[in-house]
């Protein structure tokens, strides 16, 4: 038997229909904050989880309803990543449109550390807007801006700058924008007084970058930052090895580790500065302009040795016997800390 439809009947189908497009299409979407919500929309995100993060964000009131639009027109597969910057009351259809608009130029913030290696940088941007952490540690060993450097590194360790970048995203080569990006950045940084003050020297752009990188790994601690330049010049002009843990780290296999072992200082490697005078062939990591002034404008003192506090910073010694002496201080309080650890 054909079920008969009533007037009625009809009458409030199409209610339904009309309440649930006008919901989907034309309703806006009001949140209690008149401000505009950022958010990041990555590499490799589908419509679902757009629509997730666009609800948590209190962007959309209905995530089903975002999605079911999505597919209806067509949208699921057009998203565009980017950072984007979202008025408070857009209806959906204006969302979507506004992450799929190929015309629209996109920019992204993305802040990045100083002390950071070239593979920390990948996967942080990886993590951060999408890009692929393995083709942006390709794209650091660009033989042109090698090049334009005159150094003989295998790629660009040490002048990538770390920095808060807005940044074009999307594109085929986002990669090779980002590095090419940080690159120039780095030569922003290297002043004509910073130029002649090397020459002055008879510094290498590569010995004043290698030297920086290691003062960067040493400490964060601003203020000591000259004083551990300091000590790096000191023991280069007595023909002492630099003895850097953050040289070591950069080379073990497996990566950093929270506390070296006597074996690790073994490990052979020209970079490893237990094993070999001088400074090592190039930089271990990304520092910033204070650390790169900083092996410019060493402090001049009698430290030979340095070790560290535990809380940041370090206690120097002229000679060896201080030195074993701070370096107890810092193997005691290591091992208070595993206790405490341990209690817990």
């Amino acid at each position: 038997m054909i079920p008969r439809f009533t007037y009625p009947s009809v009458f409030f189908l199409s209610f339904v229909i009309f309440f649930l497009l006008h919901i989907g299409f034309l309703s806006r979407n009001f949140r209690p904050s008149a401000d505009d919500m950022i958010i990041k929309i990555i590499r490799g995100e589908n419509l679902r989880s757009v629509a997730v993060k666009l609800e948590d964000n209190q962007i959309i009131f209905n995530k089903y309803l975002f999605i079911g639009l999505g597919k209806i027109l067509g949208y699921q597969t057009n998203i565009i990543p980017g950072q984007y910057s979202f008025p408070n009351g857009l209806s959906n259809i204006e969302i979507l449109k506004l992450i799929t608009d190929v015309s629209v130029v996109r920019t992204i913030v993305v802040t990045i550390p100083e002390g950071m290696t070239i593979r920390q940088m990948g996967r942080l941007l990886q993590r951060q807007i999408g890009i692929d952490s393995a083709r942006f540690v390709e794209e650091a060993k660009n033989d042109s801006l090698i090049k334009v450097l005159g150094i003989s590194n295998v790629n660009l360790e040490g002048y990538l700058f770390p920095n808060t970048y807005r940044v074009s995203f999307g594109g085929p080569n986002s990669e090779r924008e980002i590095v090419r990006v940080l690159f120039t950045e780095f030569w922003k940084q290297i002043t004509p007084e910073i130029l002649e003050e090397m020459e002055r020297q008879k510094l290498s752009l590569n010995e004043l970058i290698t030297m920086a990188s290691i003062i960067e790994a040493e400490t964060r601690f601003e203020p000591e930052k000259k004083t551990i330049a300091g000590v790096y010049c000191n023991r280069l002009k007595k023909r002492l090895r630099l003895e850097a843990d953050p040289t070591v780290q950069y080379i073990l296999p497996d990566g950093p580790k929270k506390r070296l072992m006597y074996s690790d200082l073994k490990y052979p490697s020209p970079y490893n500065t237990y094993l070999n005078r001088g400074l090592p062939p190039g930089p271990i990591n990304n520092p910033g302009l204070s650390s790169i002034l900083a092996a410019l404008y060493p402090e001049e003192h009698e430290y030979l040795y340095f070790a560290a506090k535990g809380d940041g910073s370090h206690r120097f010694g002229i000679t060896y016997e201080e030195h074993k002496q701070n370096a107890e201080l810092y193997r005691k309080y290591l091992d208070q800390i595993e206790k405490e650890k341990e209690n817990k």
